[in-house]
């Protein structure tokens, strides 16, 4: 599809993006990062940057911590990148998607062909998302539903026995039998997954009967003789459902040679446990670690030709991303129902990545410049993802090996890799890289048993701040871990309130990524100021405002000592920020204070109201217009209204809002 709309839009002026959901992703692919994706795809095919796009970055350098375009931002982007070409999106497998992110991306598309008519979408996906795509896309919006047909499987059969690799083991009457057998066993049959708590679609019995078929003559071309391949497909194909034909290819990898089924098996649980989907080079290098060796042996290391070659069509590698990953979700979801396959999956993972990062090859890299990731391809992962393993599953051995890497001082890779990986960087110190201590690195996972311990060692500073001027306290409240977040707060000596480079403290750490069970711990001490400022006048209330943390919000408005009303350095005030970006349950709940102002201009004398339509939030646009006090002609310091404003923006659903009269405005829904 994709193909062929670019050949199409060769010597046009037409932009194609393209994005596809995995379910090994879910964590990483929100609606925010899919869109960001989308939106580098289409500026990169424009001779010019617009000037929205390029004022837009610029905005956000003077946001709270200088942080990424929220989706709001992002979507008014995509509005004016689309709308100077013909624009075609592509989505594939949207039933992938996490449902709440779903929901968000859905809404955003729709207002992007709102204000974007020569834009057109092509989505794919199960079934029971379909209801979801018809409510959230207005307009016309046409559906072709697609199912495994008799012919397809014989199709595919067809085109898998002309690569046979072993010839000699296929006669005609044999391939007459496959062609007869596979498709009817398979097309009579309702194909129960029974695989757990597997999502809505997974009983499709058209994918999984398709999925089947690949199993099933998988198996049998894998045998030698023409003998053993018909005593195959006979048995492949009685009354086998999907979660069977995993049993059974499982149950061949692990009665074949020693080595080879460890290689399998071990690749089959890092596939299904990983935190991100692996490349296959970062595979292939953490397969060939040994627990505990000092040192790594490159010669250890297998191929991916090989690995695919021993997985029995289990594994897929993906060319556009040279990543691995499982033939389908199904397959996923057995593996975490069946955890005897592996073991303790996840502590296994923790010491393979700690021995990794305690080898004599890791600890003789230089933090500047950075190694090559060719040189060190599982460098990142073990780097960001070896504490949230351990976090899940703490075996001694792995407490051991951290312990090592919290002692090591020689070297500090692992830190500044996980640090920039942060995007806190730019405040941090290179030259300090070493005053990252084994409590940061712990109270960071929230590795509870392991800040415990340490805690408790005799001369253990609790407050060090490291290079970014973060304590790990700062660091436990901001990443959500409650549970480090008591260990610390329990010493006398503790320091609640020691903000970083920022003026950030472990308050608005939590506030700012919503994490309200950490906000009411530190609330209860009496020694937290609940509305101190950062750097930038910040308080932990605007922090939760800008990214629509409502349960966070209600939590400190409960405060008396709380100013809903506080501008930050630049007279912007909680309000300002959540109409700035759009979060009309935080604009709804701070209205309902007495003591918020709905009309506050900041330092430009720009509005609430003038910053949600400048922007495109029509819903809060029609609370902020069904204020009596709220003047929707107030002029900017360039004597600009918020009409103004929104008419060189282009926002056709705002400016008829601004344009109705104030008694005709209509209410929010």
């Amino acid at each position: 599809m994709i193909d062929s709309l670019c050949d199409q839009a060769r010597g046009q002026s037409v932009t194609v993006a393209c994005f596809y959901f995995d379910f090994a992703a879910q964590q990483e692919q929100s609606s925010t990062s899919m869109l960001r994706t989308l939106l580098k795809q289409l500026v990169a095919g424009l001779r010019e940057v617009p000037g929205d796009i390029v004022q837009a970055y610029e905005d956000q350098k003077n946001s709270i911590g200088g942080r990424r375009p929220r989706l709001p931002d992002i979507v008014k982007m995509l509005q004016t990148a689309s709308s100077t070409k013909r624009t075609f999106i592509c989505i594939d497998a949207l039933d992938d998607c996490v449902p709440e992110h779903r929901t968000k991306l859905l809404d955003s598309l729709n207002k992007i062909l709102q204000e974007s008519p020569g834009t057109r979408i092509f989505v794919t996906g199960r079934p029971h998302i379909q209801p979801d795509i018809t409510r959230r896309l207005t307009g016309r919006v046409t559906s072709l539903p697609i199912s495994t047909k008799r012919d397809d499987i014989i199709r595919y059969l067809r085109s898998r026995l002309e690569e046979d690799t072993i010839p000699d083991a296929m006669d005609s009457s044999l391939e007459a039998e496959i062609m007869k057998k596979i498709p009817e066993d398979v097309s009579e049959m309702y194909i129960e997954t029974t695989l757990g708590k597997l999502p809505q679609a997974c009983t499709d019995r058209y994918i999984s009967r398709f999925l089947l078929v690949r199993l099933n003559i998988d198996v049998v071309l894998q045998e030698t003789t023409i003998h053993r391949r018909r005593q195959k497909l006979g048995t492949m194909t009685d009354g086998l459902g999907l979660g069977d034909a995993y049993g059974a290819t499982l149950g061949r990898i692990k009665r074949q040679g020693e080595e080879k089924a460890r290689l399998r098996i071990a690749a089959l649980m890092w596939i299904s446990h990983s935190e991100r989907p692996l490349r296959a080079d970062e595979l292939c290098h953490a397969l060939a670690v040994e627990i505990g060796s000092p040192s790594l042996n490159t010669d250890n290391v297998p191929s991916i030709s090989t690995l695919l070659a021993c997985c029995q069509g289990l594994v897929v590698a993906e060319k556009e991303t040279s990543t691995v990953r499982l033939i389908h979700f199904t397959l996923q979801e057995y593996l975490r129902a069946h955890p005897d396959l592996f073991g303790p999956a996840h502590s296994t993972i923790a010491e393979i990545c700690l021995t990794y990062l305690n080898s004599q090859q890791v600890k003789a890299f230089s933090t500047s410049p950075c190694p090559d990731p060719q040189h060190a391809p599982f460098l990142e992962y073990s780097c960001l993802y070896w504490g949230v393993h351990a976090k899940s599953d703490l075996s001694d051995r792995a407490k051991l090996l951290a312990l090592k890497l919290f002692d090591d001082h020689n070297n500090h890779m692992p830190a500044k890799t996980l640090l920039q990986a942060q995007r806190l960087w730019q405040t941090g110190d290179f030259d300090k890289i070493s005053l990252f201590s084994g409590l940061h690195y712990a109270s960071f996972f929230g590795i509870v048993e392991i800040v415990a311990g340490l805690v408790e060692m005799e001369g253990c500073d609790i407050n060090p701040m490291d290079c970014g001027g973060s304590t790990p306290l700062v660091w436990a409240a901001r990443n959500g871990h409650e549970g480090v977040v008591k260990i610390l707060l329990a010493r006398d000596d503790v320091s609640p309130e020691k903000p970083d480079n920022n003026g950030e403290s472990p308050l608005s750490g939590a506030a700012v990524n919503g994490h309200e069970g950490v906000v009411r711990t530190l609330l209860g001490r009496e020694d937290v100021d609940p509305d101190r400022p950062d750097n930038d006048g910040h308080t932990p209330l605007h922090c939760a405002v800008l990214y629509g943390h409502e349960g966070v919000v209600k939590i400190l408005l409960e405060r008396d000592d709380v100013n809903p009303d506080r501008p930050d350095n630049k007279c912007e005030t909680p309000l300002w920020w959540a109409a700035h970006s759009g979060h009309e349950g935080v604009v709804k709940i701070l209205l309902e204070r007495d003591d918020v102002n709905p009309d506050r201009p900041d330092n430009k004398c720009e509005t609430p109201l003038y910053r949600a339509a400048r922007n495109g939030h029509e819903e809060v646009v029609k609370i902020l217009l069904g204020r009596d006090d709220v003047n929707s002609n107030k002029l900017d310091t360039d004597g600009k209204t918020p009409l103004d404003r929104t008419t060189k923006a282009g926002h056709q659903g705002v400016i008829a809002l601004l344009q109705l009269p104030k008694s005709a405005a209509p209410s929010p829904a």
